[in-house]
């Protein structure tokens, strides 16, 4: 998530009650395990996913090796599990 999003996130939900943010975070979250499987799948559409594009292209051009595909999915549910993380991190902070 870049620094303007999580802004945006932070001013759109700074007035909202504990059950709108709830909600707001179960929208916004990424599924991990879809992260996941769309990674091994079709290696990088999980990083494309959560929104790291470039990174989701070099994983597909260079899938054809081991490597980056294994590198890919661990990849893929870290980046959804940090993500997450991240989303909860700034919707509950704002008080």
């Amino acid at each position: 998530m870049d620094e303007t999003e999580a802004m945006q996130i932070k001013e759109f939900t700074k007035d909202m009650d504990k059950n709108q943010k709830v909600f707001y975070y179960e929208q916004k979250s990424k599924s991990i395990g879809i992260a996941t499987a769309l990674t091994i799948i079709v290696p990088g559409v999980g990083q494309m996913y959560i929104g790291q594009v470039g990174k989701g292209i070099l994983i597909l051009l260079f899938c054809w090796l081991i490597i980056p595909w294994l590198y890919g999915i661990y990849d893929a549910y870290k980046s959804a599990k940090d993500y997450n993380a991240q989303l909860y991190s700034i919707i509950f902070s704002t008080q």
